[in-house]
C-alpha cells in the first residue's frame, strides 16, 4: 500500500507540529503534504525530523516567504507558491492552500485553509486534513491517504 501524509495550517503551533512528526513517523509514508499557513520557519526546523519527503504549498498566512524558502531549500523540501502538483505511484494530486473551483482535473485534491476536515470520494477526491494548530476549532488533526484505493484515515493530535 502506498500511504501519504496530509497536514495543514500549523500557525506555529510548535508542540502540535512535534506530535505531528512523531505520529507520522510510524507510518512508512511516501511523502508528506503540508497545505500551507506554516506561519514562521521555526516550524519547518522541526519538520526537518519527518522520515518522508515534505511538499509544501504556501498559505496566506505565511508571511516571510523569502525565509520560508530558505529553510525549505536547506532542508530539501519541495515547495511551491499556490498550486502544488505532483505524481505518486501514478496518481496525479493537486494540492492548495485555499479551495478552488472547478476543481482540477487530478485523481486527488487536498487543501487546507477552512480548518476543517473533509472527505468527499469523487472525481477527484476532495481531502482537508483540518487544522494541526486547533486554534479555530479546538481539534488538532492530520491525515494519511492511501492513494491505491483513496481512503484516508484522520488522526485527532
Amino acid at each position: 500500500m502506498n500511504y501519504i501524509g496530509l497536514i495543514s495550517d500549523t500557525h506555529d503551533h510548535l508542540e502540535r507540529v512535534r506530535a505531528v512528526v512523531a505520529v507520522l513517523n510510524q507510518f512508512n509514508l511516501k511523502r508528506v503534504i503540508h497545505c500551507g499557513d506554516i506561519v514562521a520557519s521555526f516550524v519547518l526546523s522541526e519538520l526537518r525530523h519527518l522520515d518522508a519527503p515534505l511538499s509544501i504549498v504556501f498559505g496566506n498566512c505565511d508571511g516571510d516567504r523569502d525565509t520560508l524558502r530558505e529553510f525549505a531549500h536547506q532542508y530539501s523540501f519541495d515547495i511551491k507558491e499556490s498550486l502544488g502538483e505532483m505524481e505518486i505511484e501514478g496518481k496525479r494530486i493537486v494540492v492548495t492552500h485555499k479551495p478552488v473551483l472547478p476543481y482540477p482535473s487530478c485523481d486527488f485534491y487536498i487543501h487546507g485553509h477552512t480548518h476543517k476536515i473533509r472527505y468527499e470520494y469523487g472525481n477527484p477526491v476532495i481531502i482537508n486534513p483540518g487544522e494541526v494548530c486547533g486554534w479555530l476549532t479546538g481539534k488538532s488533526s492530520i491525515a494519511v491517504l492511501n492513494i491505491d484505493i483513496g481512503d484516508v484515515e484522520f488522526i485527532t493530535l
